[in-house]
């Protein structure tokens, strides 16, 4: 049996091992806290917005507290939104390799502040700062003065036709390098939000832990978190529910990705793939498939400290580590994307909560992830201290997203923030 089909095997039972757990995982629907001013509330924010779906989950005193979902997974369907709907979640999914990285260094299999060529197999360098390491944590941290070039886009749609190697896109000599790949910048000292920069993260993590990406993921984080989420669609699509991301443009919605009604998913590993060659075929930086229900899960990992279900998935000391302050702005030292980013963590949005900028819940220090693409915007983030968490996903909206007006979060978010925020209030 070759590797490819080994590996490809270990994921599908994998994924037959979490559909015998899924009847639990769907009675979770059923627990909820039932309130119906608060599904009128957001029922008019869903009508308001003109949105194709919107699902969004409260986590109070770690356990899912609330959960609400309307809409349909596609504009002509009748298959409703429901806690178990999966969406490929886009940003949020950073979470994942950086876990699976502090899993690693745990192990003592990588650490955060060597060069991180040496565990590529091929150099990576700033031309413009030669004798520079780029390291993990300024992968991890969007310092690494990497960005997502002009040519980023065309490498990542022809990457698995071409069966091209990460390097093609870094190194000075391949054909989809450009100077826009890097800043002039030194590595560590400027914070650029990229995309890019996982596909090294996700070849790191195959070189060193002799297993694809999207396996090592579902054998070492989603099994024992009890979930059926996956980097690798073509192993779902047919199993769950997923939910089509759409955009609408003149006069109707147009499918952007994830409606495989009629056509299935191109695989996404070619013939003769080798382990470390290239990350981003599994779209470490986006493309997890993930339902509100597997993101209470995730966010249950961090409130209980690295423990679920009795299973100890990563140190305590590991998730601080990924939650501490990597970079913060100083008014010069990053672009914020209008001082949305303020501060970043390991793979984590450390939220500020300075008024009017970038903040959920007043009173509440969150950190967690936001993800847009393809039409759909979403959040995670969640609290230690108070074990308050939300989930929301939109999988479409018929105007362009616009910035709110008391935050730098987009108005949706916004206007869901604060429906809940008056709930939460009175739980505390």
């Amino acid at each position: 049996m070759s590797s490819s089909t080994l590996a490809s095997h270990v994921l599908m039972l994998g994924i037959l091992w979490g559909m015998t757990n899924c009847q639990s995982n769907q009675s979770k629907s059923q627990d909820q806290i039932s309130d119906e001013p608060l599904d009128q509330q957001l029922n008019e924010v869903f009508i308001d917005q003109d949105l194709l779906g919107l699902s969004v989950v409260l986590i109070e005193k770690g356990q899912l507290s609330y959960q609400k979902h309307f809409g349909t997974i596609h504009p002509d369907s009748d298959e409703n939104l429901n806690g178990s709907t999966k969406f490929r979640i886009a940003s949020i999914s950073k979470i994942i390799p950086s876990l699976a990285i502090m899993q690693l260094v745990e192990r003592d299999l990588v650490h955060l502040d060597e060069d991180v060529s040496v565990y590529l197999g091929w150099k990576l360098r700033n031309p413009n700062h030669p004798h520079t390491p780029i390291t993990l944590r300024q992968l991890m941290s969007h310092t690494s003065s990497i960005r997502d070039g002009e040519k980023y886009s065309n490498f990542a749609a022809h990457m698995t036709e071409k069966k091209l190697p990460l390097s093609e896109l870094f190194q000075g000599d391949g054909q989809y390098y450009t100077e826009s790949m890097f800043d002039r910048r030194k590595p560590g000292t400027y914070f650029t939000y990229t995309n890019c920069t996982w596909g090294l993260v996700a070849s790191v993590i195959e070189k060193v832990a002799n297993q694809r990406f999207d396996v090592y993921t579902q054998e070492h984080i989603f099994q024992p978190l009890n979930i059926t989420a996956s980097f690798n669609v073509s192993e779902i699509y047919d199993t769950y529910p997923l939910a089509g991301l759409y955009r609408y443009q003149d006069h109707q919605w147009v499918n952007q990705i994830d409606d495989y009604r009629k056509n299935s998913p191109i695989p996404r590993v070619f013939e003769g793939y080798e382990l470390g060659q290239n990350g981003l075929l599994f779209g470490p930086q986006g493309n997890l498939r993930a339902s509100t229900e597997d993101l209470v899960g995730l966010t249950q990992l961090f409130l209980n400290q690295g423990t679920v279900n009795g299973n100890q998935i990563i140190s305590k000391a590991s998730l601080d580590q990924m939650l501490q302050i990597q970079w913060s702005y100083d008014g010069s030292n990053g672009d914020t994307w209008d001082e949305f980013f303020n501060a970043y963590g390991l793979g984590i949005h450390v939220l500020t909560n300075q008024p009017g900028k970038d903040i959920v819940f007043p009173g509440f220090n969150m950190v967690g992830h936001p993800g847009i693409a393809y039409g759909l915007l979403s959040d995670l983030y969640f609290d230690i201290e108070s074990q308050t968490g939300i989930v929301f996903i939109t999988n479409g909206k018929k105007q362009e997203f616009a910035y709110g007006t008391n935050s730098t979060f987009y108005s949706v978010e916004e206007d869901v923030f604060e429906t809940l925020y008056p709930y939460l209030k009175k739980s505390q």
